[in-house]
């Protein structure tokens, strides 16, 4: 069964059950969580630091794009890619309006 792909307008956040932290053997940020943890590379830390609840998914694409200068259009799949892998892990909450 897949979910609903999550809307542009929706604002996500950072499932309490996982908390960012920075490794202190690499110095590389880690997404800790019970089952586990996630070694965030420069982009999914950027995503990540995002999902605060604040900013809506267009927002974050938005913002996405002019930090790394590349047309929205070309970082969307990418980040919404991410988010369902973390949403899929039950890290990410879907906030609606």
């Amino acid at each position: 069964m897949t979910a609903e792909p999550i809307p542009a307008n929706a604002r996500t956040k950072i499932s309490a059950r996982a908390r960012l932290q920075t490794d202190k053997v690499t110095g590389k940020p880690v997404l800790l969580y019970p089952e586990g943890a996630l070694v965030l590379n420069p982009t999914g830390h950027a995503i990540i630091l995002l999902c605060t609840g604040q900013a809506t998914l267009q927002q974050m694409i938005a913002d996405l794009a002019g930090r790394y200068r590349v047309p929205p259009e070309e970082i969307s799949p990418q980040v919404m890619d991410f988010l369902e892998r973390l949403r899929a892990r039950n890290l990410l909450e879907i906030l609606s309006e």
